[in-house]
Protein backbone atom coordinates (compact mmCIF):
# COMPACT_ATOMS: atom_id res chain seq x y z
CA UNK A 1 0.00 0.00 0.00
CA UNK A 2 2.46 2.35 0.74
CA UNK A 3 4.17 1.69 -2.23
CA UNK A 4 1.56 2.71 -4.31
CA UNK A 5 1.59 6.11 -2.37
CA UNK A 6 4.85 6.68 -2.62
CA UNK A 7 4.81 6.06 -6.59
CA UNK A 8 1.33 8.53 -6.49
CA UNK A 9 3.54 11.31 -4.63
CA UNK A 10 6.76 11.00 -6.44
CA UNK A 11 4.89 11.19 -10.02
CA UNK A 12 3.38 14.31 -8.78
CA UNK A 13 5.84 15.88 -7.20
CA UNK A 14 7.61 15.29 -10.77
CA UNK A 15 5.23 16.74 -12.81
CA UNK A 16 4.70 19.54 -9.99
CA UNK A 17 8.91 20.36 -10.68
CA UNK A 18 8.64 20.11 -14.43
CA UNK A 19 5.75 22.75 -14.38
CA UNK A 20 6.32 25.36 -11.66
CA UNK A 21 10.33 26.19 -12.44
CA UNK A 22 9.95 26.80 -16.40
CA UNK A 23 7.21 29.21 -15.69
CA UNK A 24 8.64 30.82 -12.25
CA UNK A 25 12.11 31.82 -14.50
CA UNK A 26 10.03 32.72 -17.45
CA UNK A 27 8.08 35.40 -14.80
CA UNK A 28 11.15 36.44 -13.50
CA UNK A 29 12.87 37.27 -16.59
CA UNK A 30 9.99 39.16 -18.04
CA UNK A 31 9.24 41.30 -15.08
CA UNK A 32 13.15 41.79 -14.35
CA UNK A 33 13.10 42.79 -18.42
CA UNK A 34 9.63 45.01 -18.17
CA UNK A 35 11.24 46.77 -15.23
CA UNK A 36 14.40 48.43 -16.66
CA UNK A 37 12.05 50.54 -18.32
CA UNK A 38 11.61 53.55 -16.17
CA UNK A 39 7.81 54.25 -17.70
CA UNK A 40 7.24 50.36 -16.70
CA UNK A 41 8.71 50.70 -13.10
CA UNK A 42 7.48 51.57 -9.89
CA UNK A 43 10.75 52.33 -8.37
CA UNK A 44 12.84 53.82 -11.84
CA UNK A 45 16.61 53.26 -11.37
CA UNK A 46 15.44 49.78 -8.58
CA UNK A 47 16.90 46.40 -10.05
CA UNK A 48 16.72 43.21 -7.73
CA UNK A 49 20.74 42.33 -8.44
CA UNK A 50 21.75 45.28 -6.67
CA UNK A 51 18.93 45.11 -4.21
CA UNK A 52 20.22 45.68 -0.08
CA UNK A 53 19.14 42.55 1.05
CA UNK A 54 19.64 40.11 -2.00
CA UNK A 55 21.86 38.19 0.44
CA UNK A 56 19.51 37.40 2.81
CA UNK A 57 16.38 37.05 -0.05
CA UNK A 58 18.73 34.30 -1.04
CA UNK A 59 19.23 32.37 2.17
CA UNK A 60 15.22 32.19 2.44
CA UNK A 61 15.23 30.82 -1.02
CA UNK A 62 17.67 28.43 -0.50
CA UNK A 63 16.82 27.03 2.89
CA UNK A 64 13.11 27.62 2.95
CA UNK A 65 11.36 28.16 -0.32
CA UNK A 66 13.27 26.21 -2.47
CA UNK A 67 11.82 23.46 -1.19
CA UNK A 68 8.79 24.51 -0.06
CA UNK A 69 6.25 23.47 -2.80
CA UNK A 70 7.39 20.11 -2.66
CA UNK A 71 7.50 19.82 1.23
CA UNK A 72 4.48 21.41 1.28
CA UNK A 73 2.53 19.27 -0.98
CA UNK A 74 4.47 15.94 0.17
CA UNK A 75 3.73 16.10 3.20
CA UNK A 76 0.13 17.42 3.23
CA UNK A 77 -0.92 14.66 0.63
CA UNK A 78 1.04 12.20 3.04
CA UNK A 79 -0.62 13.49 5.86
CA UNK A 80 -4.20 13.26 4.18
CA UNK A 81 -3.62 8.75 3.18
CA UNK A 82 -2.52 8.62 6.48
CA UNK A 83 -6.30 8.46 7.01
CA UNK A 84 -6.64 5.83 4.52
CA UNK A 85 -4.14 3.37 5.66
CA UNK A 86 -6.17 0.43 5.01
CA UNK A 87 -7.11 1.92 1.14
CA UNK A 88 -6.39 0.35 -1.94
CA UNK A 89 -4.09 1.75 -4.67
CA UNK A 90 -7.34 2.56 -6.73
CA UNK A 91 -8.70 4.23 -3.75
CA UNK A 92 -5.51 6.47 -3.25
CA UNK A 93 -5.35 7.34 -6.62
CA UNK A 94 -8.68 8.26 -7.11
CA UNK A 95 -8.45 10.62 -3.84
CA UNK A 96 -5.55 12.52 -5.43
CA UNK A 97 -7.68 13.15 -8.15
CA UNK A 98 -11.10 13.93 -6.87
CA UNK A 99 -10.30 14.78 -3.52
CA UNK A 100 -12.86 13.32 -0.53
CA UNK A 101 -14.80 15.86 1.47
CA UNK A 102 -18.15 18.17 1.30
CA UNK A 103 -16.61 19.36 -2.61
CA UNK A 104 -15.34 16.38 -3.88
CA UNK A 105 -18.69 15.96 -6.07
CA UNK A 106 -17.09 19.34 -8.27
CA UNK A 107 -15.58 19.10 -11.31
CA UNK A 108 -12.36 19.73 -11.80
CA UNK A 109 -12.46 23.22 -12.41
CA UNK A 110 -15.21 24.14 -9.93
CA UNK A 111 -12.90 22.40 -7.24
CA UNK A 112 -9.83 24.64 -8.21
CA UNK A 113 -12.10 28.29 -8.22
CA UNK A 114 -13.15 26.96 -5.53
CA UNK A 115 -9.48 26.79 -3.62
CA UNK A 116 -8.59 30.34 -5.65
CA UNK A 117 -11.12 31.49 -3.59
CA UNK A 118 -11.80 29.96 -0.30
CA UNK A 119 -8.05 30.37 0.17
CA UNK A 120 -7.37 33.69 -0.40
CA UNK A 121 -10.71 34.71 1.64
CA UNK A 122 -8.58 32.94 4.60
CA UNK A 123 -5.30 34.33 3.79
CA UNK A 124 -6.70 37.58 3.95
CA UNK A 125 -7.90 37.13 7.41
CA UNK A 126 -4.84 35.21 8.67
CA UNK A 127 -2.61 38.11 7.10
CA UNK A 128 -4.54 40.85 8.53
CA UNK A 129 -4.15 38.84 12.26
CA UNK A 130 -0.08 38.38 11.54
CA UNK A 131 -0.05 42.49 11.22
CA UNK A 132 -1.51 41.99 14.95
CA UNK A 133 0.46 42.45 18.02
CA UNK A 134 0.36 38.41 18.71
CA UNK A 135 2.26 37.87 15.50
CA UNK A 136 3.70 40.74 14.17
CA UNK A 137 7.19 39.67 14.62
CA UNK A 138 7.27 36.57 12.79
CA UNK A 139 5.35 38.68 9.73
CA UNK A 140 8.02 41.32 10.02
CA UNK A 141 10.28 39.32 8.21
CA UNK A 142 8.40 39.61 5.19
CA UNK A 143 7.95 43.31 5.54
CA UNK A 144 11.86 44.18 6.51
CA UNK A 145 12.73 44.31 2.68
CA UNK A 146 14.24 48.28 2.05
CA UNK A 147 14.26 46.85 -2.15
CA UNK A 148 10.97 45.43 -2.79
CA UNK A 149 10.96 43.12 -5.72
CA UNK A 150 10.04 39.44 -7.29
CA UNK A 151 12.92 38.09 -4.13
CA UNK A 152 10.69 39.87 -1.41
CA UNK A 153 8.62 36.61 -2.24
CA UNK A 154 10.63 34.26 -0.43
CA UNK A 155 11.49 36.06 2.88
CA UNK A 156 8.98 34.54 5.35
CA UNK A 157 9.63 33.30 8.80
CA UNK A 158 8.69 29.25 8.68
CA UNK A 159 6.28 30.07 11.25
CA UNK A 160 4.47 32.48 9.28
CA UNK A 161 4.42 29.90 5.82
CA UNK A 162 3.25 26.96 8.97
CA UNK A 163 0.55 28.92 10.07
CA UNK A 164 -0.33 30.53 6.45
CA UNK A 165 -0.62 28.46 3.27
CA UNK A 166 0.48 25.24 4.71
CA UNK A 167 -3.10 25.29 7.06
CA UNK A 168 -5.23 27.00 4.62
CA UNK A 169 -4.31 23.90 2.54
CA UNK A 170 -4.73 21.49 4.97
CA UNK A 171 -8.64 23.01 5.46
CA UNK A 172 -8.89 22.77 1.56
CA UNK A 173 -7.86 19.01 1.76
CA UNK A 174 -10.43 18.09 4.44
CA UNK A 175 -12.86 20.32 2.60
CA UNK A 176 -12.56 17.69 0.02
CA UNK A 177 -10.41 19.56 -2.48
CA UNK A 178 -8.21 17.17 -4.46
CA UNK A 179 -4.38 16.91 -3.77
CA UNK A 180 -4.19 17.64 -7.66
CA UNK A 181 -6.11 20.40 -7.75
CA UNK A 182 -3.59 21.66 -5.25
CA UNK A 183 -0.49 20.70 -7.09
CA UNK A 184 -2.10 22.17 -10.47
CA UNK A 185 -1.96 25.67 -9.05
CA UNK A 186 0.81 25.52 -7.26
CA UNK A 187 2.69 27.40 -10.53
CA UNK A 188 -0.15 29.80 -10.76
CA UNK A 189 0.48 30.42 -7.28
CA UNK A 190 3.81 31.04 -7.27
CA UNK A 191 3.86 33.19 -10.33
CA UNK A 192 1.41 35.54 -8.85
CA UNK A 193 3.68 36.00 -5.98
CA UNK A 194 6.82 36.72 -8.05
CA UNK A 195 4.38 39.30 -9.89
CA UNK A 196 2.59 41.02 -7.22
CA UNK A 197 6.09 41.94 -5.97
CA UNK A 198 7.94 42.86 -9.03
CA UNK A 199 8.97 46.56 -9.25
CA UNK A 200 6.06 47.56 -11.57
CA UNK A 201 3.90 50.63 -12.01
CA UNK A 202 0.90 48.21 -13.23
CA UNK A 203 -2.48 49.04 -11.63
CA UNK A 204 -4.26 46.87 -14.21
CA UNK A 205 -7.14 49.88 -14.54
CA UNK A 206 -10.36 48.79 -13.11
CA UNK A 207 -9.03 45.15 -12.88
CA UNK A 208 -7.66 46.61 -9.77
CA UNK A 209 -10.39 46.20 -7.10
CA UNK A 210 -10.95 43.02 -8.44
CA UNK A 211 -7.13 41.53 -8.43
CA UNK A 212 -3.99 42.04 -6.28
CA UNK A 213 -1.62 44.38 -8.86
CA UNK A 214 2.32 45.33 -8.09
CA UNK A 215 0.89 48.61 -7.19
CA UNK A 216 -1.25 47.21 -4.83
CA UNK A 217 0.74 45.28 -2.56
CA UNK A 218 3.94 47.77 -2.83
CA UNK A 219 1.52 49.98 -1.06
CA UNK A 220 1.18 47.01 1.72
CA UNK A 221 5.21 47.06 2.49
CA UNK A 222 5.19 51.09 3.24
CA UNK A 223 5.35 52.03 7.04
CA UNK A 224 1.64 51.58 8.64
CA UNK A 225 0.55 55.32 8.30
CA UNK A 226 1.39 55.48 4.13
CA UNK A 227 -0.21 52.63 3.33
CA UNK A 228 1.20 49.25 5.26
CA UNK A 229 -2.23 48.84 7.20
CA UNK A 230 -3.81 47.78 4.30
CA UNK A 231 -3.63 45.86 0.79
CA UNK A 232 -4.02 42.47 2.67
CA UNK A 233 -5.59 40.30 0.10
CA UNK A 234 -2.70 37.80 -1.74
CA UNK A 235 -4.84 37.27 -5.39
CA UNK A 236 -8.21 39.24 -5.15
CA UNK A 237 -8.07 43.00 -4.16
CA UNK A 238 -11.57 42.78 -3.87
CA UNK A 239 -11.71 41.53 -0.41
CA UNK A 240 -9.74 44.37 1.01
CA UNK A 241 -12.28 46.37 -0.89
CA UNK A 242 -15.01 44.44 0.60
CA UNK A 243 -13.93 44.63 4.31
CA UNK A 244 -12.60 48.69 4.22
CA UNK A 245 -8.68 48.05 3.51
CA UNK A 246 -8.34 48.75 -0.04
CA UNK A 247 -5.60 51.56 -0.38
CA UNK A 248 -4.50 52.63 -4.07
CA UNK A 249 -4.09 56.91 -3.68
CA UNK A 250 -4.72 57.78 -7.61
CA UNK A 251 -1.71 58.97 -9.32
CA UNK A 252 0.77 57.98 -6.84
CA UNK A 253 3.36 55.80 -6.42
CA UNK A 254 4.79 54.26 -3.29
CA UNK A 255 8.63 54.55 -2.46
CA UNK A 256 9.64 53.84 0.63
CA UNK A 257 9.07 50.01 2.33
CA UNK A 258 10.63 48.33 5.36
CA UNK A 259 9.54 48.29 8.96
CA UNK A 260 9.51 50.99 11.59
CA UNK A 261 12.23 49.58 13.78
CA UNK A 262 15.59 50.68 13.65
CA UNK A 263 16.68 47.49 15.71
CA UNK A 264 15.49 45.07 13.20
CA UNK A 265 18.05 42.94 12.69
CA UNK A 266 19.83 42.74 8.78
CA UNK A 267 21.02 39.02 8.98
CA UNK A 268 19.41 35.64 7.83
CA UNK A 269 19.85 34.27 11.25
CA UNK A 270 19.36 36.97 13.08
CA UNK A 271 15.91 37.68 11.71
CA UNK A 272 14.56 33.89 12.09
CA UNK A 273 15.61 34.15 15.73
CA UNK A 274 13.95 37.86 16.14
CA UNK A 275 10.59 36.42 17.11
CA UNK A 276 11.95 34.68 19.95
CA UNK A 277 14.30 37.71 21.12
CA UNK A 278 11.50 38.81 23.70
CA UNK A 279 12.12 42.98 23.00
CA UNK A 280 8.94 45.19 22.08
CA UNK A 281 8.37 46.09 18.51
CA UNK A 282 6.49 48.07 16.23
CA UNK A 283 3.31 46.70 15.41
CA UNK A 284 2.16 46.25 12.33
CA UNK A 285 -1.14 47.39 11.87
CA UNK A 286 -3.67 46.76 14.65
CA UNK A 287 -7.15 44.66 13.60
CA UNK A 288 -8.50 48.07 14.09
CA UNK A 289 -6.83 50.37 11.76
CA UNK A 290 -7.20 51.25 8.70
CA UNK A 291 -5.42 53.79 6.31
CA UNK A 292 -6.52 57.41 5.49
CA UNK A 293 -4.40 58.98 2.71
CA UNK A 294 -1.38 59.20 2.25
CA UNK A 295 0.47 62.79 3.63
CA UNK A 296 1.07 65.28 1.23
CA UNK A 297 4.98 65.09 2.75
CA UNK A 298 5.15 61.12 2.45
CA UNK A 299 7.72 60.29 -0.33
CA UNK A 300 5.78 58.93 -3.30
CA UNK A 301 5.81 59.25 -7.03
CA UNK A 302 3.49 60.75 -9.29
CA UNK A 303 2.01 57.80 -12.01
CA UNK A 304 -0.99 57.23 -14.43
CA UNK A 305 -3.23 54.93 -14.26
CA UNK A 306 -1.83 51.50 -16.10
Amino acid sequence: MWMSVQAVLAQKLVDLWSSLYPGMLLMVAACSAISLFSSQACNPGKVWWRNRGLVVDVCYWLTLQCIAPYLRMGLLIAIATLAMAFASPAEIDAYVRNGRGPVSGLSFWSQAAFYLLASDFLLYWIHRIFHGASLWRYHAIHHSAEDVDWTTAYRFHPINICFGTYMVDVIMLYMGVAPAVLLFLVPFQTMTALFVHANLNWTLGPLKYVLATPVFHRWHHTMPDEGGNSNFASTFAMWDLLFGTFHMPVGRLPARYGVDDPQFPAGFLKQLAYPFAGRDAPVGAALSAYPGEVDAGSPTRICADK
